[in-house]
């Protein structure tokens, strides 16, 4: 019988590093990416991480505290990784299916559902709000305004914040 597998953050000095070795025990890894144009203004694009030195990793709890105190062994110390814990606590923090679901479905390259992301140093709480209708009917979060337009933010405790798409005022509910 396989345990409980959830999503849970890592932090990382190399994503590329820790995403190969986790890959290569069998860990399912996200670690949605953007193309940036290069700085000398060429057609020439890069692709970057979205949130910087951050993958989402998906296994069982055991495994996850396993393969992170191997990440910082001996035979590991290229690119070590350390799991996002409860806030005031030591337990490692799974992330819910839903918020999972919403970070991936806010990370493709769909141009329709463009979104931001900001790290929780730039997450500034405002009125709190639930989407009434639409693909992200049912979610929750803070309105920000973000270049003159209101935007829900919905945030991963602890990991970081997710601007949606414009949303329409009339989809909205004060809660």
């Amino acid at each position: 019988m396989n345990p409980t597998t959830h999503w849970y953050a890592i932090k990382t000095r190399s994503e590329a590093r820790t995403q190969a070795f986790l890959e290569s025990v069998g860990v399912t890894v996200y670690a949605p990416r953007k193309d940036v144009r290069k700085a000398d203004h060429s057609s020439q694009t890069s692709s970057q991480y979205i949130i910087p030195r951050v993958l989402l990793m998906q296994t069982s709890e055991e495994e996850a505290i396993r393969l992170e105190k191997e990440s910082r062994g001996e035979a590991y110390a290229a690119s070590p990784f350390w799991i996002y814990r409860l806030p005031g606590s030591d337990r490692i923090q799974p992330i819910s299916t839903e918020e999972f679901n919403l970070f991936r479905l806010l990370t493709t390259d769909n141009p329709d559902m463009q979104c931001e992301v900001y790290d929780k140093s730039d997450f500034h709480i405002g009125q709190h709000v639930r989407v009434t209708a639409g693909p992200f009917a049912g979610y929750s979060g803070y309105t920000r305004r973000i270049r003159n337009n209101k935007h829900v933010v919905v945030e991963i405790e602890g990991i970081c914040a997710i601007a949606l798409p414009f949303i329409h005022p009339s989809l909205l509910q004060a809660i």
